[in-house]
């Protein structure tokens, strides 16, 4: 029962019948991992060929810009799918590292599995298109909010634009000279927003690191 309540817990299976879960489990098969605390469970730029589902456990995702010049750090907790994004469309390899930080359990199923499952469950393909067409209109929408004029504000739409999700902690990884760039700023005037931001405790920052506690405390 333990693959079945995996499933059930998964947004792609919400509103499938237990008979439905159950004739899925019977006709399927699945690929099952247990990762120790600080493996690699699916690296940047490793093919996406399975849909990818973290059953137990927790981890972070890392995603760095084109040129590994910054990069940001998320935690993610199961039941969490790895970038089913990435299994459809023109670029099949998934575009963040995933490491697990406790020990994690993954089931995985096959590509033409879920399309065999999306063509027998209508709920199954819906659920399928709806999650992937979040992700794209989140993206999207990102696109077209309003860069802020002031220092603070153009520091964090930054490192809002480049997280996945809109709460939590988070860590990003970028040199002062890079954000600087990034923004439009001057050196001092990110070195000192910083230290103020430091001072009022919502994030810290040293060395090239931005350890912030509440990203949904940023404003």
């Amino acid at each position: 029962m333990k693959l079945y309540d995996s499933l059930q817990s998964s947004p792609l299976f919400q509103g499938l019948t237990s008979d439905n879960l159950l004739q899925i489990i019977g006709q399927t098969k699945f690929t099952f991992r247990k990762i120790a605390a600080g493996d690699i469970i699916k690296k940047e730029g490793d093919p996406c060929r399975r849909l990818a589902l973290v059953t137990n456990g927790q981890a972070k995702s890392i995603a760095h810009a084109d040129d590994h010049g910054y990069s940001i750090e998320e935690n993610v907790a199961a039941p969490y799918m790895l970038q089913p994004e990435c299994a459809f469309g023109l670029q099949l390899h998934y575009t963040r590292t995933f490491i697990a930080t406790t020990t994690c359990d993954t089931v995985e199923i096959d590509k033409n599995d879920l399309m065999r499952i999306s063509d027998e469950f209508i709920i199954f393909r819906m659920n399928l298109i709806n999650y992937i067409s979040a992700l794209s209109q989140k993206t999207t929408r990102k696109l077209w909010h309003p860069t802020p004029t002031d220092a603070r504000g153009r520091i964090v739409h930054f490192i809002k634009q480049h997280c996945s999700t809109p709460t939590g902690p988070k860590t990003m990884r970028i040199k002062m000279t890079r954000l600087a760039q990034e923004t439009g700023l001057g050196r001092r005037a990110v070195s000192d927003t910083l230290n103020t931001m430091q001072d009022e405790n919502l994030l810290a920052f040293s060395r090239g690191i931005i350890e912030i506690p509440h990203i949904e405390a940023l404003k």
